[in-house]
């Protein structure tokens, strides 16, 4: 029981949140928080799990995005907007992972940095199709029969529910036999093998996940944020991503959603500083990743060996 105390307070604090924050600003902002810890949670599969180094995760969010956003500006109903987001991820994590996981060391990340591009520059002069550098506005909300969240408030509530949906489908498969097998491969490729683990079809599983998580969170980006841009979805972007999911704790679940909530909304927080904020975020994000390698999550748990040692 003690175990889930802390969760329990976290979901209250989460509902609560809404009450206490009344700025329309604020709540958007978490509301983008959300999406990206749902994205930093497929990462983990890939990264934290499986030790494969993805920098398309970014490529994937917007291929979920603007998969949604096309489709419900043609007229299709909301409702099979995330079905299409997810088969579109699916197809090119397979067509992507196919050849490169077969490969050890860093084929995928350099594999990954390239899909990326060529992601964008698609958006960018497909402008017929995509809207190009200006993007796509007034795409249509998310509907179910007719009923669908309206304000930030109801989307709020609507994301932190898909987030506690993708974060309980990470830890079970996290402890099953994939999840087991994603593990063994990150420890050593070779031992893994030699175990009876097929490594490719794991590390090819593990790409697909996340991508489909990267998706998914790409379609309610569209349907929530109801504008999307070649920007929301660069390669900065994805070295933000990768940002998040180290400075938050690789291979943790919490630590992927700390991380991703924490650089969403510091860079904000540390506005009134001017030109000076990067320079202070910059430099948090290094004193965190040396001080603790573990991340922000790795933190929380030495707290209550060090009372012991005491």
């Amino acid at each position: 029981m003690k175990r889930h105390i802390p969760l329990l307070l976290c979901a209250a604090v989460a509902l609560l949140i809404p009450i206490a924050a009344r700025d329309g600003y604020v709540i958007q902002l978490l509301n983008i928080a959300i999406l990206n810890a749902i994205v930093v949670l497929g990462l983990n599969f890939a990264t934290g799990w499986t030790g494969q180094i993805n920098f398309g995760q970014a490529a994937f969010y917007g291929l979920g995005a603007y998969t949604t956003a096309i489709a419900s500006k043609a007229g299709l109903p909301w409702i099979t907007t995330p079905v299409l987001s997810a088969l579109v991820v699916m197809l090119a994590s397979l067509v992507l992972g196919l050849p490169t996981l077969r490969l050890r060391t860093y084929y995928l990340a350099m594999t990954t940095i390239g899909f990326g591009e060529i992601v964008r520059l698609i958006i960018v002069h497909w402008e017929p199709v995509t809207g190009g550098t200006s993007g796509l506005r007034a795409i249509p909300g998310i509907s179910l029969f007719g009923f669908g969240p309206q304000g930030q408030v109801q989307h709020y509530y609507l994301l932190i529910a898909a987030l506690a949906l993708a974060a309980l489908v990470a830890a079970r498969i996290r402890h099953s036999s994939l999840g087991r097998a994603m593990i063994a491969t990150k420890d050593s490729e070779i031992a893994a093998e030699q175990s009876g683990v097929d490594t490719t079809r794991t590390k090819l599983l593990a790409f697909m996940i996340g991508a489909v998580y990267a998706g998914l969170a790409g379609c309610l980006y569209a349907s929530s944020i109801r504008f999307i841009s070649p920007d929301s979805f660069s390669s900065v972007q994805a070295v933000l991503l990768m940002t998040m999911l180290i400075v938050g704790g690789m291979g943790s679940i919490a630590g992927c959603i700390i991380g991703a909530i924490a650089l969403t909304i510091l860079p904000e927080m540390l506005r009134f500083l001017g030109q000076w904020y990067l320079v202070l975020y910059g430099l948090g994000v290094i004193a965190v990743i040396v001080l603790a390698p573990g991340g922000l999550a790795s933190i929380a748990s030495l707290l209550p060996r060090r009372k012991v040692a005491r």
